[in-house]
């Protein structure tokens, strides 16, 4: 697995370049919330691979929660509690592997756009399966292998796109992986948000390389993708939303 390191230079773009809207933050939580049946107020929420928290204080809203925020990068961290303070969010110093937190202490677990940093996702399985109470649920929000044609940069960063496939795990290895380690599949969604409100708001936020597969391109593709998203850009005569399908993978731990 190629590592990325976000304190080298991503910390700086990630809260502007990787910012959600109102509309979509909403949609991720309503997606959330149809699994938690009639418990969704007053829960302790781990949101693992936090960022820069603009997960985390949506979590802590959406379900009057107290969230336990786990990111490894020191300076992805300051930027969370310097801009995405929250009286109920919690932010630590954290790998996958090693979560600091105690047995059993959450009622779900929440994981974005992470799994493919993950170096051993069996041991971050075994250790999701320690924090996560007996019946309790982790949520996988990312792409995966073999399942990108939802993504729009693609198009434009025909690279970018054969990186992923590389490198992304596939879904039925995250769901193995799980299993192994006291998981059950509960369900499999499909969710289409709105990154942006036109094909130029895109660009201007794409510029920005927030992204940790433009990481692994070269600055040539990179420079050449853009050229074409703005020539795209240009020919746009009336804006067009720009949409993106993510998965939702839902794992329930078992009881036994």
């Amino acid at each position: 697995m190629t590592r990325v390191d976000y304190d080298r230079t991503l910390w700086r773009a990630y809260r502007a370049g990787r910012a959600l809207s109102k509309d979509t933050g909403r949609l991720w939580m309503d997606a959330i919330a149809r699994y938690l049946g009639g418990t969704r107020s007053g829960l302790t929420v781990l949101d693992l691979g936090a960022g820069t928290g603009r997960f985390a204080i949506l979590l802590a809203d959406a379900f009057d929660a107290r969230v336990v925020a786990v990111e490894p990068s020191e300076k992805m961290r300051v930027e969370a509690e310097r801009y995405s303070a929250h009286p109920r969010v919690d932010h630590r110093a954290g790998a996958a592997e090693t979560i600091p937190a105690a047995d059993t202490e959450f009622d779900f677990a929440f994981l974005s756009m992470i799994i493919h940093h993950v170096g051993d996702v069996a041991a971050c399985a075994g250790e999701l399966h320690r924090v996560v109470k007996p019946g309790g649920l982790v949520f996988i929000r990312n792409v995966f292998s073999g399942r990108l044609d939802g993504v729009p940069h693609y198009a434009f960063f025909p690279s970018a796109r054969a990186v992923d496939e590389a490198r992304l795990p596939t879904l039925e290895a995250v769901r193995q992986a799980f299993v192994a380690q006291g998981f059950e599949l509960t369900a499999l969604d499909t969710l289409v948000q709105e990154i942006d409100p036109s094909l130029t708001a895109h660009y201007e936020r794409i510029k920005r390389r927030a992204l940790s597969t433009f990481e692994l391109i070269t600055d040539a593709e990179f420079d050449e993708g853009l050229t074409r998203m703005r020539h795209a850009a240009a020919r746009e005569t009336a804006p067009t939303p720009v949409l993106e399908a993510i998965d939702l993978l839902v794992l329930r731990r078992r009881t036994t």
